[in-house]
């Protein structure tokens, strides 16, 4: 009797540890396919339709940023290192944690993109500064945005260019700039095309004073985020050397057998889960530490109420 209800308790665990591997399994195929068809959607320029009259939703936004250029090689890389990992380890959790690693840690340790913007936001102030003295030498503004593209700073000469262009081709005023403003992306890029949409709705004075007022917040807006950034970056100092370390251990831990064979089980599996979660979660409140809060767009394409109600006022 002994014998049959310990084979019974042993053929129990064992329909239970199959069950455990198959739904992880299930859970890794389900993100490897969600994978590929977001690196597909890329691949084929698929993007989703905002709706006319609105601005588009923070889940339209991630599901068109999610597919581009940069995003799209940090999949592919997750996508290999995890499945290396699981045709090496045959552990799903260590397969899901390290893809998940690949696809985020290098934006977090790089500050490449945050420079990006300042200069971006050094570029803007040094337009609007150019924009205001050519317009004070008695052009329109038609034909100052025009006339500007062939002086403009090199982190905004293209959606610069592209303005003049819609310009020329006789595109009406207000649609242009509201399309300049998607073309940069940025909150502050939203209030200088909300200040060309005025003068351009009034044409009144005062556009060359509201531009260098505005150019000189920038700058000033520019010297805070460089004072940031100087201390975000010994704050990505120390994350790389916890992601080394990290790193390391893992590599020692698993090439010690003795170690790594209770992992291989179900429950090890779980344990690993757990471990990993504790991971992200330090990760991503460093993260969220490191976020600069710049505010949120308000002027978008098309005749959006916000938008309308922020100009004509």
């Amino acid at each position: 009797m002994r014998v049959r209800s310990g084979a019974a308790g042993a053929r129990g665990r064992f329909r239970w540890g199959v069950a455990v591997m198959v739904l992880l399994a299930a859970c890794a195929g389900g993100c490897a396919a969600a994978a590929v068809l977001a690196v597909w959607a890329g691949l084929a320029g698929v993007a989703p339709r905002a709706r006319e009259g609105r601005p588009p939703s923070r889940l339209r936004v991630l599901a068109r940023t999610a597919v581009s250029s940069g995003r799209r090689n940090r999949l592919l890389g997750a996508l290999g290192a995890g499945l290396a990992v699981l045709l090496v380890l045959r552990w799903p959790v260590a397969a899901l944690a390290v893809g998940a690693a690949v696809y985020v840690l290098p934006p977090m340790l790089s500050g490449r993109a945050p420079q990006r913007r300042i200069a971006k936001l050094e570029a803007l102030a040094q337009w609007a500064r150019r924009l205001a003295e050519v317009m004070g030498a008695s052009r329109g503004l038609e034909q100052a945005l025009a006339d500007s593209a062939r002086v403009a700073p090199e982190a905004i000469r293209a959606p610069v260019g592209v303005l003049a262009d819609r310009l020329n081709n006789r595109a009406n005023t207000e649609q242009a700039l509201r399309a300049f403003a998607d073309d940069l992306d940025d909150p502050i890029g939203d209030l200088i095309g909300c200040a060309l949409i005025l003068a351009a709705k009034r044409r009144g004075p005062g556009t060359r004073e509201a531009l260098g007022l505005l150019a000189h917040a920038v700058e000033q807006e520019v010297i805070v985020r460089r004072d940031v950034e100087a201390e975000r970056a010994s704050l990505r100092t120390t994350l790389l050397v916890i992601v080394l370390s990290v790193v390391a251990l893992s590599a020692l831990f698993i090439s010690s057998q003795t170690l790594a064979d209770p992992y291989g089980t179900p429950l090890g599996q779980a344990v690993l889960a757990v471990v990993a979660a504790i991971y992200a979660v330090g990760l991503w409140w460093m993260k969220r530490l490191a976020v600069l809060s710049t505010g949120s767009r308000f002027l978008h394409t098309g005749r959006t109420r916000p938008a309308d109600q922020g100009v004509t006022s």
